[in-house]
């Protein structure tokens, strides 16, 4: 089918740039820790964990109703120039709120001595709302490859912002102040020195590396990567030419602010149960189960970041084709092939997990942690869940049902909520683990339900459920009742799982030939 080849292609291409941003970002960790106390880079951790709920506001929610429109006015340029413009809009006013109460939005998060910072995570997230309006456009304009060099720019911006900014400029500048000729090339006297250009930017670097200072370049280095992003995107912004439709705009917000309910919710599942663990536990071991729940939870990594590709690609493919006559049952074998991919993903992760273990952590101390290792199989489930309630979720998407969207996503993070508090005491991070996974199968059962009362879609459940049995009680099961098997006889089950799902697509195919 020549609609699935497009889509994976794009969900192909997004995945690579997320994947490769990821792990670009993820090395500027090491940095961070070699130059900050644990209490300093707390700040930093604690002020994006604001950003990210945050960001919900700043997006309204438009970037889905940007999808929705066009698909429903046949103008999507119109559409965007109007979200644009309302995002340019409270984005402008964020700011100016900012930079009058600043300080007291600061010494209410616990920092007074940070003033600045608010101000700069208010421009970052105001260009970020922005920006996701112009990679919008790019995915419904099916420009996968745009899309992926733009994110790939932002992200290595970002990291020489940061090398610059917390190493290069501090030790440029005390090489200067020690009249180190042999790192310029130059030799200086003191009068030369004294006063000069080199001199100011010698003050400059050294005053980099003071901790406040250094703290605010973190912060710096995202604006500036946020504020590269719009430039790189100036072409999508040319539809602004078509103006504001206030009636349009009316719309759009009675369809978009309920997504903002869904994405808060959706961050709770995400990120909430790492503040519970650090505050329900005793403090003497508090620290160390966040930090072991934080580095299992990255071992799901592949199978996250194709979820999220998917996601990329799959948005405004769904929108696009849901004019065409056949387009419910498009969705039903887009998830079929989505629930063949996150199977095998989930078999090979498992089968392969001695390996990438010991490779993504580096330290035994993890990667040898029974607990730890149990809950593997827990959160990979859970990131299947997430992945098959991004396909649910379309039913109200489509249908304009935002409101219900967002109720069912309030339930489920009540599941987190209730989940954790309940759990965390006794069970520590293995709690969480299982509430994601809780809080994920609630999103995909209640999805179901309410998406095939309101927009039956014929999604072919006995299949679904036997494939991700068949890809996962094997790998799970094994170790617990044949604990003496050799790990050599894992590889056999994804050629079996492979057999199989090519047995099944015969046997359809034979199916719709007879019929």
């Amino acid at each position: 089918m020549s609609v699935l080849k497009k889509l994976t292609s794009q969900t192909a291409v997004y995945g690579l740039s997320t994947m490769l941003g990821r792990f670009l970002n993820y090395a500027l960790v090491p940095l961070y820790l070699s130059k900050f106390t644990p209490a300093e880079y707390g700040v930093v951790s604690v002020m994006f964990t604001y950003a990210s709920f945050l960001a919900i506001f700043f997006a309204l929610g438009l970037e889905t109703a940007f999808f929705n429109f066009s698909k429903q006015t046949q103008q999507p340029a119109r559409v965007f120039a109007t979200a644009t413009y309302t995002l340019v809009f409270t984005g402008f006013a964020a700011i100016l709120l900012a930079r009058w109460m600043g300080p007291q939005i600061m010494d209410w998060m616990g920092y007074p001595q940070y003033p600045a910072l608010i101000e700069y995570l208010v421009y970052i997230l105001a260009a970020d709302a922005i920006s996701a309006l112009g990679f919008a456009w790019l995915r419904q304009q099916e420009k996968p490859w745009t899309f992926a060099w733009i994110r790939l720019t932002n992200i290595v911006v970002n990291i020489l912002a940061n090398l610059f900014l917390l190493v290069i400029a501090p030790a440029f500048g005390a090489c200067l102040i020690q009249h180190d000729s042999t790192f310029l090339g130059m030799a200086f006297s003191a009068d030369q020195f004294s006063g000069s250009t080199w001199q100011a930017f010698a003050t400059w670097g050294l005053a980099q590396a003071q901790p406040e200072n250094m703290i605010a370049n973190i912060f710096i280095s995202n604006l500036l990567a946020s504020a590269i992003t719009l430039p790189l995107l100036s072409r999508t912004f040319t539809q602004l030419k078509e103006g504001f439709d206030v009636a349009l705009i009316k719309r759009m917000l009675r369809y978009s602010l309920p997504l903002i309910v869904v994405g808060l919710a959706g961050m709770i599942n995400e990120t909430l149960d790492r503040l519970l663990l650090k505050n329900l536990l005793p403090a003497n071991i508090a620290d160390a189960e966040t930090g072991m729940y934080n580095a299992f939870y990255k071992l799901s990594l592949v199978l996250t970041l194709f979820v999220q590709a998917f996601r990329f690609a799959a948005e405004p493919f769904f929108f696009s084709k849901s004019g065409d006559a056949d387009a419910k049952e498009t969705y039903a074998y887009v998830m079929r092939m989505f629930v063949y991919a996150t199977g095998g993903i989930y078999l090979l992760t498992m089968v392969f997990m001695p390996w990438i273990a010991p490779l993504l952590m580096q330290n035994p101390t993890y990667y040898t942690n029974a607990r730890g290792l149990s809950i593997i199989p827990v959160l990979l489930g859970a990131n299947v869940c997430l992945g098959l309630y991004y396909n649910l979720s379309i039913w109200f998407k489509l249908s304009g049902q935002t409101k219900m969207g967002g109720l069912i996503a309030a339930v489920g993070a009540l599941v987190t909520l209730v989940g954790n508090y309940l759990f965390i005491p006794q069970y520590g991070f293995v709690a969480s683990a299982y509430t994601t996974l809780a809080a994920y199968a609630t999103l995909v059962i209640l999805g179901y339900a309410f998406g095939q009362k309101n927009y039956p879609i014929p999604y072919q459940v006995s299949l679904i459920l036997g494939v991700l049995t068949l890809a996962i009680v094997p790998v799970v099961c094994l170790p617990i009742y044949f604990p003496t098997l050799s790990h050599n006889c894992y590889f056999l089950l994804p050629l079996l799982y492979g057999a199989m799902i090519y047995g099944i697509e015969t046997s359809l195919k034979k199916h719709h030939a007879s019929s």
